[in-house]
């Protein structure tokens, strides 16, 4: 018996992409999927039990490259031995970010459009990357205040700023108003940030 076909796989999730930025994620049903895709809804549910299930795995392969970058970059974001090195670590990391949303434009749209607004599995696949990335953060908070270049009271509220700061700037500007600088952009987001932590300038 064959197992199942990636190309498959790789269709309905392509085609329940288009249709939950076009339609939303409530007014779209499982035909309307496969009917993009070219199967039959047997198919689909060889692949997924459903739409939530195939919601779910599109938000967690977005999610899991974000989680990645901020794993890898915030371990080292407010590493460094003066304050220009910071500032480079916190370029680079943006830099990064701008290009996992860009490559993942329609995820990131369904996410946070509609995952902000409902309930259910919407708020558990939110609530889930936010505490994620602010603990990420948060630590790495903590560690440039223990190095002496960050100042702030309290560290876990300053990384849910931090988040907010990302999150909504990223949906505003890559997804709202797309004719953006992205390098002035960048700029002015590392520039908040770290003034918002009170950096001490070389």
């Amino acid at each position: 018996m064959a197992g199942p076909d990636p190309g498959t796989e790789a269709s309905l999730i392509g085609a329940a992409v288009t249709m939950f930025q076009e339609k939303g994620f409530q007014k779209t049903r499982v035909s309307d999927v496969v009917s993009m895709a070219g199967v039959s809804q047997g198919t689909f549910y060889n692949y997924f039990k459903s739409k939530e299930e195939i919601f779910r795995h599109i938000c967690n392969g977005f999610i899991a490259e974000v989680q990645k970058l901020f794993i890898e970059r915030t371990e080292h974001i407010f590493d460094g031995d003066s304050a220009t090195e910071i500032r480079k670590n916190v370029l680079a990391t943006i830099d990064e970010l701008f290009v996992i949303y860009m490559e993942n434009l329609a995820v990131a749209e369904i996410l946070f459009r509609e995952g902000i607004g409902n309930g259910g599995l919407f708020k558990e696949i939110y609530e889930d990357l936010l505490s994620i990335f602010i603990d990420l953060i948060r630590e790495q908070v903590e560690k440039g205040v223990e190095k002496g270049f960050l100042t702030t009271d309290d560290p876990g509220i300053s990384a849910v700023f931090i988040f907010g700061l990302f999150e909504r700037s990223l949906f505003y500007f890559l997804l709202v108003r797309r004719n953006t600088d992205l390098k002035v952009l960048r700029d002015m987001l590392a520039d908040f940030i770290l003034k918002g932590l009170s950096l001490k300038e070389d």
